[in-house]
C-alpha cells in the first residue's frame, strides 16, 4: 500500500478472501492453504507499516471445512499477526441465524438423506470470528466527554458473541452486515480519525467510516467491485462531506 505513509492508519477492519471456498472474480484461486497463508502475509505486513502506535486491526474470518478436515485460518492468522508483533486482545463470535439463506451444506445434506448414521456426523457453521489485534507502542489518544460511550451500547457489545444477521448486498460472494464495522469503529476510534479496509470488498467498512465521521482507506484487487463501492457508500455524498474517502484498485 505505497500510497499510505507509514503510522498513519488509526484502525484497520477487515475480511480476508475465504480461502479457495468462494469465487473473487478475477481473483485468483490458489492451489494449496499453505500457498493462501503465504498470498495474505505481504498485506498483514503493509497493515503493521501503516498502523500507529498502541491501534487496533479487527480481522473477520471463519474455518474452512475441506475434504482433508478443517482449515483453522482464524487460528493460523493469529500467529501471522503474533510473528508481527501484534497482540492478540479480543475474540468475538459473530452468530448468524440458523438457516442463513436457506441453505445446508452439502455434507450436512448428506447427513441427513444418505448417511444418518453415528460417526458420520456433519455440522452447518453458522459463526465466524473477530479477532481483535493490538500493535505495539504507546496509543496517543486524548478522551472527551464527547468520546463516551452509552451505557446502552456497552451492553450491547460486551459480549463475547454478536448475534447479527447476514448482509443483503447482491454482487460478492461474502459481504458482512454493516453493523460489525460500525460497532468496531466506535469501540477503537474517534471522528475524523482513519479507518483502513486493504480487502475491500462491497465497502461495508467504508459505508460505515462515512456515516460516523470517520476518514477512510480502502483497497481491492477486483475492479469490478469498484461501482458496486461506490453505489454502496453513496460515493456523490461522500465527496462533500468533511471527511476523506479513497478507493485503490489493482488487478493481480
Amino acid at each position: 500500500m505505497p500510497e499510505l505513509g507509514s503510522q498513519s492508519v488509526h484502525l484497520v477492519i477487515t475480511s480476508p478472501p475465504y480461502y479457495n471456498l468462494k469465487k473473487y472474480g478475477s481473483y485468483d484461486q490458489v492451489k494449496s492453504y499453505s500457498e493462501y497463508l503465504y498470498n495474505l502475509q505481504p498485506t498483514f505486513k503493509e497493515i503493521k507499516r501503516v498502523m500507529m502506535p498502541g491501534r487496533f486491526v479487527a480481522i473477520i474470518i471463519g474455518t474452512a471445512i475441506t475434504n482433508h478436515g478443517i482449515r483453522p485460518i482464524n487460528a493460523d492468522i493469529i500467529k501471522i499477526m503474533e510473528n508481527l508483533k501484534f497482540t492478540f486482545v479480543k475474540e468475538v463470535v459473530w452468530m448468524k441465524p440458523k438457516g442463513t439463506q436457506g441453505l445446508w451444506q452439502r455434507g450436512v445434506t448428506k447427513f441427513l438423506k444418505k448417511e444418518p448414521y453415528p460417526c458420520l456426523f456433519s455440522v452447518n457453521i453458522q459463526h465466524e470470528y473477530i479477532l481483535i489485534f493490538r500493535n505495539e507502542g504507546q496509543m496517543q489518544l486524548r478522551f472527551e466527554p464527547e468520546h463516551r460511550l452509552s451505557e446502552k451500547f456497552i451492553k450491547e457489545v460486551s459480549w463475547s458473541v454478536w448475534e447479527i444477521r447476514v448482509s443483503t448486498t447482491k454482487g460478492h460472494p461474502a459481504p458482512f452486515p454493516d453493523e460489525i464495522p460500525s460497532r468496531l469503529i466506535k469501540l477503537y476510534t474517534i471522528q475524523g480519525e482513519t479507518v483502513l479496509d486493504p480487502f475491500g470488498g462491497t465497502g461495508t467498512t467504508m459505508k460505515a467510516a462515512k456515516i460516523l465521521k470517520r476518514n477512510s482507506i480502502l483497497y481491492e484487487v477486483n475492479s469490478d467491485y469498484k461501482d458496486i463501492i461506490k453505489q454502496n457508500v453513496r460515493w456523490e455524498e461522500a465527496s462533500d462531506s468533511d471527511t476523506e474517502y479513497k478507493i485503490q484498485t489493482r488487478e493481480k
